[in-house]
This record gives C-alpha cells, sequence and structure tokens, in this order.
C-alpha cells in the first residue's frame, strides 16, 4: 500500500491520520525483539558518510558573576526590543543588535522564546542568552563596546541498533512497543512504501529487521535519527524486500535494495490512506446504481468524505470536471503513456486543467457524486488507454544508482546485508559510531 513516501528530501509526505489507520490494522506485533545496548563494540566501517554529526560546545564567552540577571518570555506581538526595554539606552542596543553577524538569533523571536537577560551595576547590557532548544542555544556577549552574536550546540551521541521482529499484529502500535519513535515507525513504512501492500501482503510469521540510528545527550536518549537499512520477509509465501540508505557528500540519495535498484516507483500503488477497496478491477461486475452487468475498469476505495487524494505520480492535469458516471474527476496524463482517473470527489484541490503536479500532492478530496452510492474513490490506472488492474500493474522504477556511485554502494550494501544475514540469539551488534 502507498503510504505517505517519506519526503525527506527526495520523498513527500502525507497527513499521519489515515496512515496510523492502515498500519494499525496491517500490523507488525515486535516479538522477540533485540534492541542494541550501551556497551556495543565499535568498529571502524567504512561507509558512504558519517553517521556522527557532533558539534562542540564551548566554554561561557563572559563571566555572570558580578552581573545581574533578568528573564523575559517573548509574547505576542513582542520583540527584542520588548525584552531590553529599561536597560541604558534600549533603542540603541536594539538598532546595534539588528546590524550585527546572526543578528536573526535575537531579531527573528517566537512566541515563548524566553531571554536571559545580563546587565553590570550601571545597568548596560552586558550579555543575552537563549536556550532555542535542547541542544542548541544562541548567545550575544559584550567586549568592551562590541557585541558578538555566537551559537553553540551540545554534543550528541550517535548510536546505531538494530531490532528483529515477527509480524503478528499492529506495526504501529507492536513497533512502539519495541522501542521505535512514531516518526520512524512512519518513516519505515515511507521507505516500503511503493513495494509493500500492507494490506494485502502482511501476514502472520513475517518479519523484519531495522538498522537505525538513536541520538543521546549525556547518555540519555533525545530521539530516533535515521533508518540506516532495513528488510521486510513478507506475503503468504515469504519474499525478502531490503531497503539500504545512501548518501554522497552529505546529500541522500535514496533508498535501494541491495542490488542499487531504487525502491522508488514512478507511481504510488494507492493514491489515499483508505480504510478498504469496496470494489477491485473486474469484468462481468454488477454495477450497484445502473442495475446492470459491465465491467468495473478501476478499483474503489471506501473511505470518508473529505479523505484526501493525491496525484499517484508526476503528470499535468489532462482534465478536471464533471462526467455524468464520474462526478467531480481528474485525469492526470503521465510521460505520455500513462493516465491515471479519480473519480466521484466531493471538491478539487488547488491544481486546474493544464498544470502540474508532482506524485503525494492533493489533488482532491473523496466524495460521493455521479454515480456512486456511497463515499468512494474510483481510482482507474491507463496504459497508451488500455485499462489495468492498479493493484496489480507493474510500474516503472525510478532511476537506479548512478553508474558511478555503483561500486561504492554494493560495498556499502553488502555490509548491511551481512548484518541481515548474522543469525544469533544474542543482541547482534553493529558499530555506535562510524569513522
Amino acid at each position: 500500500m502507498k503510504l505517505f513516501p517519506f519526503h525527506r528530501p527526495h520523498f513527500f509526505k502525507k497527513p499521519l491520520q489515515g496512515v496510523m489507520g492502515v498500519l494499525l490494522s496491517a500490523g507488525l506485533l515486535v516479538s522477540n525483539v533485540t534492541y542494541a545496548n550501551a556497551d556495543m563494540e565499535r568498529l571502524s566501517l567504512s561507509l558512504p558518510t558519517s553517521a556522527m554529526n557532533v558539534a562542540k560546545e564551548t566554554d561561557s564567552p563572559h563571566n555572570t558573576n558580578t552581573l545581574t540577571k533578568r528573564q523575559f518570555t517573548i509574547g505576542r506581538n513582542q520583540t527584542l526590543s520588548h525584552a531590553i526595554d529599561g536597560v541604558n539606552n534600549a533603542p540603541g542596543m536594539a538598532f546595534q543588535i539588528a546590524r550585527l553577524e546572526n543578528a536573526a538569533f535575537f531579531t527573528q523571536l517566537r512566541v515563548g522564546d524566553t531571554l536571559d537577560i545580563w546587565t553590570d551595576a550601571d545597568n548596560n547590557l552586558q550579555r543575552i542568552d537563549l536556550q532555542k532548544t535542547r541542544l542548541l542555544s544562541y548567545h550575544l556577549t559584550r567586549e568592551n563596546d562590541t557585541f558578538t552574536i555566537s551559537s553553540q550546540e551540545k554534543p550528541v551521541e550517535t548510536r546505531i541498533q538494530i531490532i528483529q521482529a515477527t509480524i503478528d499484529d499492529s506495526l504501529y502500535l507492536s513497533a512502539k512497543a519495541a522501542g521505535l519513535s512514531s516518526r520512524t515507525i512512519m518513516n519505515l513504512a515511507d521507505i516500503f512504501a511503493w513495494e509493500i501492500d500492507y494490506i494485502r501482503e502482511l501476514r502472520t510469521g513475517n518479519e523484519l529487521k531495522l538498522i537505525y540510528e538513536q541520538r543521546f545527550l549525556n547518555n540519555e536518549y533525545l530521539e530516533d535519527g535515521k533508518i540506516i537499512a532495513a528488510e521486510m520477509t513478507v506475503g503468504q509465501r515469504p519474499r525478502t524486500v531490503r531497503a539500504i540508505r545512501y548518501e554522497n557528500q552529505g546529500e541522500l540519495i535514496g533508498y535501494f535494495d541491495e542490488n542499487g535498484d531504487n525502491l522508488r516507483k514512478a507511481f504510488m500503488r494507492n493514491p489515499i490512506n483508505y480504510t478498504r477497496i469496496s470494489s477491485r478491477f473486474q469484468k462481468g461486475r454488477y454495477h450497484p446504481v445502473l442495475q446492470e452487468i459491465r465491467d468495473h475498469k478501476g478499483v474503489d476505495y471506501a473511505a470518508p468524505t473529505g479523505t484526501p487524494i493525491y496525484a499517484a505520480g508526476d503528470g499535468t492535469i489532462k482534465f478536471r470536471g464533471w462526467g455524468n458516471g464520474y462526478g467531480n474527476y481528474i485525469i492526470i496524463q503521465h510521460a505520455g503513456r500513462y493516465e491515471t482517473v479519480y473519480g466521484h470527489m466531493s471538491r478539487f484541490g488547488k491544481f486546474r486543467q493544464g498544470q502540474t503536479v508532482k506524485q503525494g500532492e492533493v489533488i482532491g478530496y473523496v466524495g460521493m457524486t455521479g454515480l456512486a452510492t456511497g463515499p468512494h474513490l474510483h481510482y482507474e490506472f491507463r496504459i497508451d488507454g488500455v485499462h489495468h488492474d492498479p493493484l496489480t500493474v507493474k510500474f516503472p522504477n525510478a532511476e537506479p544508482i548512478q553508474a558511478d556511485l555503483r561500486d561504492d554502494f554494493l560495498q556499502h550494501a553488502s555490509l548491511m546485508v551481512a548484518q541481515f544475514e548474522r543469525n544469533s540469539d544474542d543482541t547482534t551488534k553493529l558499530a555506535m559510531r562510524f569513522e
């Protein structure tokens, strides 16, 4: 099933609410889960990029022992000028700060930002501190009559973890119980969205393995980081699908299988976060409104009125309007040969006829206009004008790993596959730090 493919930077996002339902119903129960622990061995591995990005925290550049501190929390329609009101020459100080390098740290404040404002015995401004996030702080310091603005980041440790799980029940709830964050679970669903139909393919006994980052501050867990590699075995007759992250010079190239083929496809299998399929592609289907036998040339996804409908692939809006059977419907032309059709919309999105759309952008909303007995999306997929079953048609792939990066990728991929193929009851260990 096509869930909101991970838009970071090559994928797109969809609202989480619909996806949650699919994950809860499709499911993974993570039993027999193994975790990497705090005393993991450290290895030196040659990978495309470093998984470690630690910024140095410097000592405080100004001694505050002889200064007076007061706090000011930014309210609605308030600025730095409000915060420093009362210090000597406050208007002049605000003007001077606004002209400094990195001035935006203090001139683009948000409601709720709390400033520590330090003044000397003569009420002259000497320092301002802003703890922007748990890791990041901004500092205005004064040396004689010169102000400087700087930022500090606390050092974060990145550890590489691995889990193994057996599919039995809900993907979302079980993965949460296994220790994965909501973001990691959604990202995992996104990565495999073009390859796995979560509704039809997941079976009890299927398996998941995941290699991913966790970030720590002073040995305290902060958040999950990137998914480095994932492997899922799915289906009644199990097949294994692998996804390996590849970066080059700090840029995400994409997720590929072990052979370098892109997991992304030119089209989404399902352009909606659906509750169920109410009618499949078939010949000789009884039409509930017309009460006659006729071919059903698409797939119907039952969903509540107002559910977003997404463009299945990049293309141009060929038609947007009314059709007697389709109600409000859209046809998108893709790369000459391909067309997708979306019928029975309650209303259209922002894209008009003749405009281009990107895969995953909202083009309309579920309804029951035209010949429909309940709210649903009627979705068709055409190649050279011929209708094909959207659930089974073979989609063209996105570009594989580029030739000049292939050898480097394959070396990286072989390392990830070797980790997946290890068979141990103990915790699988991987490098906590890539050097």
